[in-house]
């Protein structure tokens, strides 16, 4: 029982890092690039599968 949470809870912290990262992307270089505000894009998606994985 305990690996099974751990692993869910492991791809929930991944998920909230990633999605995080991904907003300090789009939030500090939007006016910058628009293949770094994809990148950040990309990351919050990624972040919230990782999320909703169970």
């Amino acid at each position: 029982m305990k690996k099974i949470f751990l692993k869910k809870n492991i791809k929930q912290i991944i998920g909230i890092l990633l999605a995080v990262i991904g907003a300090i992307i789009v939030i500090q270089v939007v006016p910058i690039s628009v293949w770094i505000f994809f990148l950040g894009v990309l990351l919050i998606l990624t972040g919230w599968v990782f999320y909703r994985m169970l």
